[in-house]
């Protein structure tokens, strides 16, 4: 159910980054959900403060090279935009960066997740033995719904609004 508010999160974003395909800005928001997976829930090494870091930088790298070598249509487009920090480029992957150390954010806020999981602490600033911090809305079940929902909810309203103003 967490994952809700970050889907919210990346939902909203497209009215912001209207250049940035939906898929993409959903990816962004979940990468470090993504990457927990890919670490066997290693919470250090996706969701510590850090290494979020750490994966936004990855991030805006990865999407600066996909829009420079992948992202043109042609030769001639490929000559046009051929900087890697040109501005479109830079801003594009700036955004992704952001997106993904939104995910953090948004943990912070709702962390130690103690409605669901008793044994739950913070999200941890470096490693292992690190001090975990987090401001614990997610410790009462209303927290979890209401941040959960709400943001979802309002992030879907923002991307509904948008879809109509871009309809006509």
């Amino acid at each position: 159910m967490p994952a809700l508010a970050h889907i919210g999160i990346g939902l909203a974003a497209k009215r912001l980054f209207p250049k940035i395909p939906l898929w993409a800005l959903l990816i962004s928001v979940m990468a470090i959900d993504i990457l927990a997976g890919v670490f066997f829930f290693a919470t250090w090494i996706s969701h510590g403060l850090f290494m979020a870091i750490i994966w936004s930088i990855i991030a805006m790298l990865i999407t600066a090279l996909f829009r420079v070598y992948l992202g043109s249509k042609n030769e001639q487009d490929k000559k046009l935009n051929s900087g890697i920090w040109s501005l479109e480029v830079f801003y594009i992957s700036l955004s992704v960066g952001l997106l993904v150390f939104s995910h953090w954010v948004l943990d912070f806020i709702g962390w130690p997740m103690s409605a669901i999981d008793p044994n739950a602490s913070g999200v941890p600033i470096l490693f292992d033995d690190a001090v975990n911090i987090g401001l614990g809305v997610y410790s009462t079940w209303f927290g979890v719904l209401l941040m959960d929902i709400g943001v979802f909810v309002l992030g879907l309203a923002v991307y509904l609004h948008y879809l109509k103003k871009v309809k006509k």
